[in-house]
């Protein structure tokens, strides 16, 4: 007696990796908080990676909560934010704007004046202590209830004079002046004010896993972010090769929006093609959580936020060639990149749900 025996398998799952997602291995892998990095499929280093500049120190939190400063170019990974019970890793830290503390001595401040541009000119002030702020439209107290990182407190406000007066109670450390709608990284300063140099983030396109049929993209970070009613109030990312070929997520507060997430790709002969999610579906804050996912294809363009799925967009007749273009990341961000992950295949509508939860 013969038996005939036939099995057949799909390959499916293609993977069994930590990052993989619908079984499929993503060949890039930045992951900040766990200090992992993959190109091409195989483990690499950060430096292999990506290219980091920043020309200026600049500060950041370590697991402890010390506030460390680290020199010029180094990439401040391992950043970490208090939740209100312990200080967790949030991946990289990563601030796309310079900025100056326009403070001359920030360690321990005393009662002096600012020269300031008055009006029209949002300014920021942090510190640890208690301070009154006069010649504003806002006037403090600005109050910190204790020392260290986890007590730093901010106050956002116009000035209405050219000389702003800051009159301290008691001890204010670690304090910080400067022009900005939010406010960011402790710059210290000591007799003259101080300035933190904006910082990059570029992806070699050698390292990029482009397909021309179709591809997926994730990204989860904390952002810092105001509501300036500007289309690209944040861009997590932007793999641009000319003004009419690009793929690109950002997030906008145009009008009555709060906070959307935008999903675009552009192709010369294709046009421009997006997906947006809900109007208010970020709030503008300190450290906004965000979990976004997409996926590009030659006949699509769909995204997902925190496990939300978007309608798809079936318009698109061709994909961009960016096949030997650099992609940007974090190209206009304030806050922190915990995961970057990319592929060089469709992840399905279920798959970006998946990746963005």
């Amino acid at each position: 007696m013969q038996i005939g025996l036939s099995l057949s398998l799909t390959a499916q799952l293609r993977s069994s990796s930590a990052y993989a997602v619908s079984g499929y291995d993503p060949a890039l892998v930045f992951d900040f908080k766990k200090s992992y990095y993959r190109k091409g499929g195989a483990s690499t280093t950060f430096s292999s990676a990506i290219t980091h500049s920043r020309a200026s120190s600049a500060t950041m939190v370590n697991s402890s909560g010390t506030l460390v400063t680290v020199g010029n170019n180094v990439p401040r990974t391992g950043h970490h934010i208090y939740n209100g019970s312990a200080w967790v890793n949030e991946g990289i830290l990563h601030e796309s704007e310079a900025r100056t503390n326009l403070l001359l001595n920030s360690g321990t401040l005393s009662t002096q004046s600012a020269t300031v541009a008055a009006t029209g000119n949002t300014l920021s002030f942090t510190g640890t202590g208690t301070v009154t702020l006069s010649g504003v439209s806002t006037v403090g107290p600005l109050v910190g209830t204790g020392t260290g990182e986890n007590n730093r407190v901010s106050l956002t406000f116009t000035p209405t004079a050219g000389t702003l007066t800051l009159t301290v109670s008691g001890t204010v450390t670690n304090a910080q002046l400067e022009a900005g709608s939010t406010p960011s990284s402790y710059i210290p300063t000591a007799g003259a004010s101080a300035t933190r140099a904006a910082e990059t983030l570029t992806v070699p396109a050698a390292n990029l896993p482009y397909n021309s049929t179709n591809m997926s993209i994730q990204m989860d970070g904390k952002m810092t972010y105001a509501d300036t009613g500007v289309g690209l109030e944040v861009q997590q990312y932007r793999w641009q090769l000319t003004a009419t070929n690009y793929i690109s997520t950002n997030m906008q507060t145009v009008g009555g929006r709060t906070g959307q997430p935008l999903f675009s790709q552009r192709q010369s002969t294709s046009g421009l093609d997006q997906v947006a999610g809900t109007i208010n579906v970020y709030n503008p804050d300190v450290n906004v959580p965000f979990n976004i996912a997409a996926r590009h294809g030659s006949t699509f363009i769909n995204g997902a936020h925190e496990g939300t799925l978007l309608t798809a967009n079936t318009t698109p007749t061709a994909l961009p060639d960016l096949s030997a273009t650099d992609l940007e990341l974090g190209n206009i961000f304030m806050g922190t990149i915990g995961q970057f992950r990319m592929w060089d295949e469709d992840l399905t509508d279920a798959g970006i749900v998946e990746a963005s939860t």
